[in-house]
């Protein structure tokens, strides 16, 4: 059995943040952490691959220069659409677009190049927590930690063992597609990003997504359906009909492209994050359920699972009881409180069209009068 201060399980933008920052706080954590992956970067990921304004704050505060030098597509101009309406949304940007296997591995590296140690192809088998540590079960060995942080998505072992049956599991539905482009689309001249609301009358609480997408230095689409199914009871939307649908209006032939689908564990203020000696962290704790954002929230997760944990091995308290209050009352804590209240009402009144050109008319006047955000990359 080996021994280590600090488990990290999983090695995407949220443990990788959380590592970051502790070695941010304290370059002392150097050779006391360690992440495990279950499988080796550059991995596949099913991801619309959109790190927001929020998302590229944190890596910039995290010492990373902007723009990343990974292949990207820039978003300067988020183009909500409902009906024939159409709310624009602009900033310089406010979002990009990156290829997940890329982005992820990219951030891997940095995480090591700081200090961080990264197992990679070493899946979690097993995880107990007892009074003086957790004990961790992989693939290649066992180790026994202070504490661990779930990093490992929303069908997780961690998640699964902070549930444990008490909670029903709040999950959206995905499904994405990934084809060439031609670089003369307009996407891309005019770097905008397309969030279509309108199947939202059969049934869909979420919207469909039209992103540009640069993968190997290429043009690519990177379009799907977001389903958040806030309203369980109604009926289910039929997202394959719905993803047809959309790709043939935009002149897809749907045959030609490979469908892939993954579940979202959504945010809640009733959801469980830490129990003694385990926290969660990104999708394991909960991703943005309006816009089923994930990225940004990911980034940010890490930030407050760090100063948590700097300060339990400060004061040799392992109990993580302050961490709900401090993810809380913390930034990404109002950020998704908001959205799920906005995501709690929204999706349950969307299949009114009165309800929606409502929103759409607020929407749009709010963001006329929004001030711009500055600039975080250069023309």
């Amino acid at each position: 059995m080996q021994s280590v201060d600090l488990v990290i399980i999983g090695a995407g933008p949220a443990g990788v943040s959380t590592a970051l920052h502790l070695l941010q706080l304290d370059p002392g954590w150097s050779g006391r952490l360690l992440l495990l992956e279950k499988a080796t970067h550059p991995r596949h990921k099913l991801c619309g691959g959109g790190v927001t304004r929020l998302g590229l704050e944190r890596l910039a505060a995290l010492g990373f220069d902007l723009p990343l030098p990974l292949p990207q597509a820039r978003v300067d101009d988020i183009r909500l659409k409902y009906a024939s309406r159409v709310i624009h949304v602009r900033g310089q940007p406010q979002f990009v677009v990156f290829h997940r296997p890329e982005f992820d591995a990219y951030l891997a590296d940095q995480a090591r190049r700081r200090g961080a140690l990264i197992r990679e192809n070493e899946a979690v088998m097993g995880l107990s927590v007892e009074e003086g540590g957790v004990v961790v079960e992989t693939t290649q060995a066992t180790y026994r930690a202070q504490a661990v942080v779930g990093a490992d998505g929303a069908r997780g072992i961690s998640r699964r063992i902070m549930n444990s049956g008490k909670q029903p599991t709040r999950v959206a539905r995905l499904l994405e597609v990934v084809h060439p482009a031609p670089e003369t689309a307009e996407h891309f001249s005019q770097r905008y990003a397309l969030f279509d609301f309108s199947p939202v009358h059969k049934q869909l609480q979420g919207y469909f997504w039209d992103f540009p997408a640069c993968i190997n230095g290429e043009a690519h689409f990177n379009r799907g359906v977001y389903d958040a199914r806030f309203a369980a009871r109604r009926a289910r939307a039929r997202l394959p009909e719905l993803l047809h649908q959309g790709l043939r209006s935009r002149g897809k032939d749907p045959q030609e492209v490979k469908l892939e689908g993954h579940p979202i564990h959504w945010f809640s203020p009733r959801s469980i994050f830490s129990k003694p000696r385990l926290l969660l962290v990104g999708d394991a704790a909960g991703a943005d359920p309006l816009f089923g954002e994930g990225i940004a929230p990911a980034l940010e997760y890490g930030r407050v699972a760090a100063e948590s944990l700097q300060t339990a091995f400060a004061a040799g308290d392992f109990s993580f009881r302050d961490y709900r209050s401090r993810l809380l009352r913390s930034h990404i804590g109002h950020y998704l409180l908001l959205r799920w209240f906005v995501a709690w009402w929204s999706y349950r009144l969307s299949g009114s069209a009165w309800f929606m050109h409502t929103l759409w008319s607020f929407g749009k006047a709010l963001a006329a009068s929004a001030p711009r955000p500055a600039a975080l990359y250069e023309d």
